[in-house]
């Protein structure tokens, strides 16, 4: 079994990168839509409701669950999981490779308020403190072992088949290179 992250900031392009897959017929789930495996959480490990207005991370985690995830990755050939959760160092030791989708602020900014699938990042507190926060993310994301920094400002077909290519054993790039 070859299972992957895909994986970057909120407005990186995790969620699409993920349906694209899918409609190539690769196994790829967003685990933001799938409650057994990931949910808010308070700070003493508690599911939790979504609070109104911006989130408060230093009271809250966005948790993937242990089970979930593990019967999600059971069985299947490949995968491809989309996500960025606050636990997820936890569970590197369970992918070949993290490809981590990079963005400049500006691509990010624009992605986050123009974006229709959900408003998480478009209150003034929660753009501030993402686009805040992305370069740390960002350097903390790439120093996972086995991650591949994927330039996520290009076409998303050219993502997409950057991402498949370095996923087979005799491609230029192998995975974690």
């Amino acid at each position: 079994m070859a299972t992957y992250l895909i994986t970057g900031d909120a407005g990186s392009g995790k969620s699409t990168v993920a349906q694209v897959l899918a409609r190539r017929g690769y196994p790829a789930y967003n685990t933001d839509d799938m409650p057994d495996v990931t949910r808010l959480e308070d700070s003493a490990g508690r599911p939790a409701e979504w609070p109104e207005g911006p989130v408060d991370w230093t009271k809250y985690a966005w948790n993937w669950q242990e089970s979930g995830l593990q019967k999600l990755l059971t069985g299947a050939r490949t995968a491809f999981v989309a996500a960025i959760v606050s636990n997820q160092a936890r569970f590197y030791s369970l992918f070949e490779a993290i490809f981590v989708l990079v963005v400049d602020k500006g691509t990010l900014r624009h992605r986050l308020l123009s974006r229709t699938e959900n408003d998480y990042g478009k209150h003034p507190d929660e753009l501030a403190g993402i686009l805040s926060y992305h370069p740390m993310l960002e350097r903390e994301l790439l120093s996972a072992p086995g991650a591949v920094a994927i330039d996520a400002t290009k076409p998303l077909d050219a993502v997409v088949n950057e991402i498949i290519v370095r996923t087979r054993p005799n491609a230029t790039h192998p995975p974690g290179a």
